[in-house]
């Protein structure tokens, strides 16, 4: 996660975006928000983000492992993680963020299978094995989404609930799913009087396809569910970002494709 930055305290008008999302830091439990998206957003240096153009900005990893395209403006944070989130950049002050993960099989079905776990009952994780020659090992595509979600609330602190709303193989041996997210809210009311809703939704769109990262242990690389996530809340996504951060999804390439797009952009 982005480290947390002060808090900001400052006099603008009450209209301004900053101060709204200042005010919303005393709406929303402490790690309901997006905490690194609140986190920028409450920071000095931050800015209000004009909206960004249709077209995107191309992004190469340094390593060359995936490629993808992100809206305009988006800011990235820097990163050198081999496994986990890879890559995040972000309009912070609008809470819209494109993030690439990559997580070990191995690794992923064992935190699934702990999470299922119950007292006296330890759930078994899923035989799929650390060498899966496609996504359809692993798990079927909507089971997969769900594992998938799951990954996700957990690695944002837990305490949310995604629903998969689509989850389907797009013939290239990627998954595509659209996820939606329900933000805890503190005070309904506060919220309502400052934002005019009760309820916050954040809306995700994921590409997933299977790849590899080094061993941990060292030696050879593992087998991975590797995936990029682009998100919004929903008032957002119903306006000028959702196509454009759905695109940013349909980006996504890892390895052979990625170097295509390394090799065709010198």
């Amino acid at each position: 996660a982005l480290p947390t930055p002060p808090t900001a305290h400052h006099s603008h008008p009450s209209r301004c975006p900053m101060c709204t999302l200042l005010a919303l830091g005393a709406v929303l439990p402490r790690r309901s928000f997006l905490a690194a998206p609140l986190a920028a957003a409450l920071s000095p240096a931050a800015a209000p983000a004009a909206p960004a153009p249709a077209s995107g900005a191309l992004v190469i990893d340094g390593a060359s492992r995936f490629s993808l395209t992100v809206p305009r403006g988006f800011v990235a944070s820097k990163r050198s993680a081999s496994q986990g989130t890879l890559y995040v950049a972000g309009d912070f002050p609008r809470a819209a963020v494109v993030s690439v993960t990559a997580w070990p099989v191995s690794e992923l079905l064992a935190a699934e299978a702990a999470a299922r776990s119950l007292p006296g009952l330890p759930a078994v994780a899923s035989g799929a094995g650390a060498s899966p020659a496609a996504l359809a090992d692993i798990a079927p595509p909507e089971e997969l989404a769900r594992i998938l979600a799951r990954a996700r609330d957990r690695e944002q602190g837990g305490g949310l609930s995604s629903e998969v709303t689509a989850a389907t193989p797009d013939g290239a041996g990627r998954l595509v799913l659209s996820l939606s997210t329900e933000l805890p809210v503190a005070n309904p009311d506060e919220l309502e009087r400052q934002r005019g809703i009760r309820r916050l939704v954040r809306r995700t769109a994921g590409a997933v396809t299977l790849g590899s990262v080094p061993s941990p242990a060292g030696g050879a690389p593992v087998a991975a569910v590797v995936a990029a996530w682009a998100s919004c809340l929903a008032e957002d996504w119903d306006g000028q970002l959702g196509p454009q951060l759905r695109d940013a999804a349909d980006s996504f390439r890892w390895g052979e494709p990625a170097a295509a797009a390394v090799a065709s952009s010198n």
